[in-house]
């Protein structure tokens, strides 16, 4: 089977263990642990990387809940086609307007349409799905990489326009630049969401963020997998 870590980013909100031990007793098989505590989203995301050594990293957000007995076998299959670089609980058909790079920059045009989950809210933020399919982007609540395509990229980037936003963007693009399919598989979970974040004073630029983004990936946006 495929080595996976849990990458562990964490502010040690009340009840982010609990959250984590969802992850476990749901899992058919141990996993290990990669704990980052108390640093900015991109630097805990890189440290998580540079710490462990399994062939795939696990970065779920610490308040998730996962409710499905045998959720990891689900993901770890889909990287057994080597043609799948990313996989999520989370995603959408399509990352960007089509009309972007045609029109002048706004923020809105990196934006994502059609978002499948299943979420335990799953319609407020989209449509339910259960299954596995090709999506263009994740959202960054759970996500499963290949550590080569990180290696590859040179790790998270680092000193530059992305921060606690748009990082799930980024590496959604990260991945279809190198040739790699993206896969969402519906997994039965909870986003409590904004947990960590109300805990933490945000200094980071949501304009430069997206701005930085636009800029850098003229080659892979917009994409989309709508009708496959």
């Amino acid at each position: 089977m495929t080595e996976v870590v849990y990458g562990i980013a964490t502010h040690r909100w009340p009840g982010w263990e609990k959250c984590v031990e969802s992850w476990k007793h749901t899992a058919t098989s141990p996993h290990p642990s990669c704990t980052v505590y108390n640093e900015p989203v991109l630097e805990a995301l890189q440290s998580v990387f540079t710490g462990s050594t399994e062939e795939v990293i696990a970065y779920i957000h610490d308040d998730v809940v996962i409710s499905e007995h045998g959720w990891d076998v689900r993901v770890l299959k889909e990287f057994e086609d080597p043609t799948v670089g990313l996989v999520g609980f989370g995603g959408a058909l399509r990352h960007g307007s089509p009309e972007m790079y045609r029109v002048r920059y706004a923020f809105t045009q990196l934006g994502r349409s059609k978002f499948l989950s299943n979420m335990r809210e799953a319609e407020i933020h989209g449509e339910r799905f259960k299954g596995e399919r090709d999506v263009a982007v994740l959202d960054g609540f759970a996500m499963f990489v290949r550590r080569s395509i990180l290696e590859k990229a040179g790790g998270w980037p680092l000193n530059t326009g992305i921060n606690y936003f748009c990082y799930d963007m980024w590496l959604s693009c990260e991945v279809r630049r190198q040739g790699y399919r993206i896969r969402l598989v519906g997994v039965e979970c909870d986003h409590l969401s904004g947990k960590t974040a109300g805990m933490i004073q945000l200094k980071d630029s949501h304009a430069s963020a997206h701005r930085w983004l636009y800029d850098h990936s003229r080659d892979v946006l917009p994409f989309s997998v709508h009708g496959k």
